[in-house]
């Protein structure tokens, strides 16, 4: 069994009786489920995720002022809880939560990850926070919350980017798709410099993963988990095919792969031009995705986002 689909049912079947019967007067004022770090949080844990940080758990979300209240109320209600459910182990006492479950403020959640204790309201909240810290935020799922304060918030982040932002972020993936991919990788295979060409190829796989995720609204997660969440976006798995192409090249044949290399790339990078048009992002079918990076760019109404380089904000990505 998953993480979250266990923790779920240790809520339904445990967590929230006793909550109810122990806390009668606040349990219709918090927000429970399990959202935040931990490969079960994504979906993505198996057997050898079970070797730390994992088992049944949940999060307790309050206002700031209540969670306070909440904090020497709360300790012995946990402590009731038992130490496995159906076999599987509950983190819920101290030693075992790890700071990923048990009681937080909302505001402080959010702060955690976003950097403000309030929903992001300027592009330039959104545009800074590593994009990964926001599939953080909003991974998981919520059992419940009466009140609706805690999925709220939650709400204006998985609404994803403003236009602006989005278009900017993915003017920089396929500036850097060409960049990596397209031009650097070849010529560093033409002079037989495998690191570099190693170098080229992964950042030329992350930055088209990055794009695929931002043409679809999604946040992409650390990268450890980006190739693997890429498999579940439409087109994802046609993409991670090509890709894995990428990644097989013998590298080491230095300028010998050059031509192999280029149409690898090549076949990528036309799959994701004509994504583009799909989603009526560019009306070009250039194939030299720097184009393509220039014709996103030059739609963006805000004059401060659209007169950034091209290149700008991949590292905020």
């Amino acid at each position: 069994m998953q993480g979250l689909a266990l923790s779920r049912e240790f809520y339904a079947e445990i967590a929230a009786p006793i909550l109810h019967n122990e806390l009668p007067s606040y349990v219709n004022q918090l927000a429970v489920g399990l959202v935040g770090e931990g490969s079960e949080c994504f979906g993505f844990d198996d057997e050898y995720s079970q070797d730390h940080d994992w088992g049944a758990g949940i999060c307790v979300w309050a206002p700031e002022q209540m969670a306070v209240k909440l904090e020497p109320l709360l300790e012995p209600v946990f402590a009731r809880f038992p130490s496995t459910f159906k076999g599987y182990p509950v983190r819920m006492a101290p030693k075992f939560r790890n700071g990923r479950v048990g009681l937080f403020s909302i505001e402080g959640f959010y702060r955690r990850f976003i950097n403000s204790s309030q929903p992001l309201s300027t592009w330039q909240q959104w545009y800074t926070v590593p994009e990964y810290f926001l599939a953080v935020a909003t991974n998981g799922e919520v059992f419940a919350d009466p009140e609706g304060e805690f999925s709220a918030f939650r709400q204006s982040l998985l609404d994803f980017y403003p236009q602006d932002v989005m278009k900017k972020k993915l003017a920089a993936r396929f500036a850097t798709m060409a960049q990596s991919g397209q031009y650097n990788l070849l010529r560093m295979l033409k002079r037989n410099d495998t690191a570099a060409a190693f170098l080229a190829a992964s950042r030329f796989v992350e930055s088209t993963i990055g794009a695929l995720y931002l043409m679809h609204g999604k946040y992409m997660p650390f990268y450890k988990w980006a190739f693997r969440g890429m498999k579940d976006l439409p087109d994802g798995n046609l993409i991670a095919g090509k890709l894995s192409n990428v990644l097989s090249l013998n590298l080491q044949q230095g300028a010998g792969i050059v031509a192999t290399a280029e149409a690898a790339v090549e076949e990528v990078c036309v799959d994701m031009m004509t994504l583009l048009q799909k989603k009526g992002l560019s009306r070009s079918k250039e194939s030299w995705l720097m184009a393509q990076a220039e014709m996103i760019q030059s739609q963006i109404e805000n004059p401060q986002i659209r007169n950034l380089p091209v290149l700008h904000g991949i590292q905020c990505s």
